[in-house]
C-alpha cells in the first residue's frame, strides 16, 4: 500500500513532533538535533565540507540582489519541488485578474470546503498547502495556462509540467523511488533551485507578467508568513512558498522538503534563496528535516551578505 503525503505545513510539523508523517499515528519523540540551533556557517567551503558528511541530498542557490554575490550547491540539479510550485497556479490566478478582469470573489467548489470563492481558495493554497484546494484552482484556470507560466518567464530548467494532476506525480514519484537518486530533467513537478530563486528575483523587480501581477502576488504573500529561518525570523521579512512530500513504497521511501523565499533585510535590501532537501531511505523525521534545512537557509544567507 502507498502512503502519499504532500503539503504538510510546515507550522503543523514544527509544532507537532510526535505525529508520523508516514502513518499519521502518535511516533517515538525524536528531539531536534541542537546542532541546527547553532550560529549560520559563514564560508562557502564550511558549509559545503559540513553538508558532505550527510547522506542527504541537499542544494541550494542564493542571491544577494545588491551585491550580485551567488551561493549555490547544486543549484542546477533537477529535483521534485512538491508545493512550492503552487506558486505558478497563484501567478496564473492574478494573470487572469488582470487581463480578463477575473472577479476573486467568484466561487468554485472545493472538496471538504465547499462552495468558497477563488480568493479563499488561494489562501488556502498557500496559506495551508492545501492540494484540493490547488487542483481547483488549476482545472478552474486550465491546467495548460498554469504549466505554462514558467516558459512566460523564461524559467527554462523547470518542467512543461510542472502542476500534473496526482496521478501523473503518483507515477513520476515512482520512478523516482526504484530509479537513480537524481532525477531526470523535465520530470513533471520538477525544477531547480536557480530558476525557483530567480522566480523571486523577478517578483521583486515586478517582472512577474507585469507590474501589477507582481504587486499582487507580493501583498498575497505578505499575508501568508512562515517560519522559514531560526536565526533571521525576527530580523527579515520571508516572502515565499514551502513544499514536502512522503512517498512510501516499503520497503522503500522518498521524501522532499524545500522553500523557495525573496528576503528582505533590515536594510531593506533583498536576497532570494530556494532550499531544498531529498531523502531516501535515511532515518530523520520531518521536524529534523525543517530544522536541517532552516540551518541550511540561514547559512546560505550568511554567506550571500557577507
Amino acid at each position: 500500500m502507498k502512503k502519499f503525503i504532500t503539503g504538510l505545513s510546515f507550522e503543523e510539523i514544527l509544532s507537532n513532533p510526535g505525529i508520523s508523517t508516514v502513518t499519521g499515528t502518535p511516533s517515538p519523540q525524536k528531539p531536534v538535533d541542537v546542532l541546527f540551533s547553532a550560529q549560520p556557517i559563514h564560508r562557502i567551503e564550511e558549509l559545503s565540507s559540513f553538508l558532505d558528511n550527510f547522506p542527504y541530498e541537499t542544494g541550494f542557490f542564493a542571491k544577494n540582489l545588491k551585491t550580485g554575490k551567488i551561493v549555490e550547491r547544486f543549484a542546477d540539479r533537477s529535483i521534485c519541488l512538491a508545493s512550492i510550485v503552487k506558486v505558478f497556479c497563484l501567478t496564473e490566478l492574478y494573470r487572469q485578474k488582470q487581463l480578463y478582469s477575473l472577479d476573486l470573489n467568484q466561487n468554485i467548489d472545493i472538496q471538504n470546503q465547499g462552495h468558497i470563492s477563488l480568493k479563499q481558495a488561494a489562501d488556502l493554497m498557500i496559506g495551508q498547502s492545501d492540494n484540493a484546494a490547488t487542483q481547483s484552482l488549476t482545472i478552474f484556470l486550465g491546467r495548460d495556462n498554469v504549466n505554462r507560466i514558467p516558459s512566460l518567464l523564461g524559467l527554462e530548467a523547470m518542467s512543461d509540467n510542472i502542476l500534473p494532476d496526482e496521478n501523473i506525480l503518483g507515477q513520476t514519484l515512482d520512478k523516482r523511488i526504484w530509479g537513480e537518486r537524481q532525477a531526470a530533467a523535465n520530470l513533471p513537478q520538477h525544477g531547480t533551485a536557480r530558476d525557483m530563486a530567480t522566480y523571486f528575483e523577478l517578483l521583486s523587480n515586478d517582472m512577474i507578467i507585469s507590474g501589477s501581477v507582481s504587486q499582487d502576488i507580493i501583498e498575497f504573500f505578505t499575508k501568508h508568513p512562515k517560519p522559514f529561518s531560526t536565526h533571521y525570523t525576527e530580523k527579515y521579512i520571508f516572502l515565499g512558498k514551502g513544499g514536502n512530500l512522503l512517498w512510501n513504497r516499503p520497503p522503500k521511501y522518498y521524501s522532499m522538503m524545500g522553500w523557495s523565499l525573496l528576503l528582505t533585510t533590515p536594510t531593506n535590501n533583498h536576497i532570494v534563496l530556494c532550499v531544498w532537501g531529498e531523502w531516501f531511505p535515511e532515518d530523520i523525521s520531518p521536524e529534523q528535516q525543517a530544522e536541517f534545512l532552516k540551518f541550511v537557509s540561514d547559512s546560505a544567507i550568511a554567506i550571500a551578505e557577507n
